[in-house]
């Protein structure tokens, strides 16, 4: 039976650069490998640091709001929009760790990802905290591939809506 749950998109960021942060934008474009502009979208994965190429199953990055207010407030650390190195940025939807591989998310009017796995927390994020890859992990958001681009802006709907015939 598909579950239905809507949130909504409280930030959208990318960075031409890898590592952290992610810079907040009034919009961004995902474009059929991923955030226009962004270090991360295209064809192959870049944090494959060896061997064979491999393709990009980490397109697009959501993380949710609870998650950062739950870590600001318990270990004193202030992180805010783009911080975790994520693209979009919801709330209302928890802390996503229910997503599983092959969930599909609608994002703004036209932009449908689907879930090829919870996000691993890197060492990248330790800049804010020591141990914020330990305390963050299982609740790291999720990593998305594109099943139809479109725009996306802060205060749009996020809608989790069933899940394609490989999750089920």
């Amino acid at each position: 039976m598909a579950i239905t749950q809507q949130g909504r998109v409280v930030a959208v960021s990318m960075s031409p650069t890898g590592g952290v942060p992610k810079h907040p934008q009034g919009h961004v474009v995902i474009g059929p490998q991923g955030v226009e502009g962004d270090f991360h979208a295209g064809p192959i994965n870049r944090h494959k640091k060896s061997g064979d190429p491999e393709p990009n199953w980490r397109q697009v990055t959501l993380v949710a709001q609870d998650v950062l207010d739950e870590l600001n407030a318990r270990l004193g650390v202030g992180l805010k929009a783009g911080d975790l190195g994520e693209n979009i940025l919801v709330a209302g939807l928890g802390d996503l760790s229910q997503l599983k591989k092959g969930d599909r998310l609608q994002v703004g009017a036209e932009a449908v990802l689907e879930v090829t796995a919870q996000n691993r927390p890197c060492d990248t994020i330790r800049v804010y905290h020591p141990t914020l890859p330990e305390e963050i992990t299982g609740r790291r958001g999720i990593a998305a591939v594109v099943v139809r681009p479109g725009t996306v802006r802060p205060g749009d709907a996020c809608l989790i809506s069933g899940s394609s015939p490989e999750s089920q």
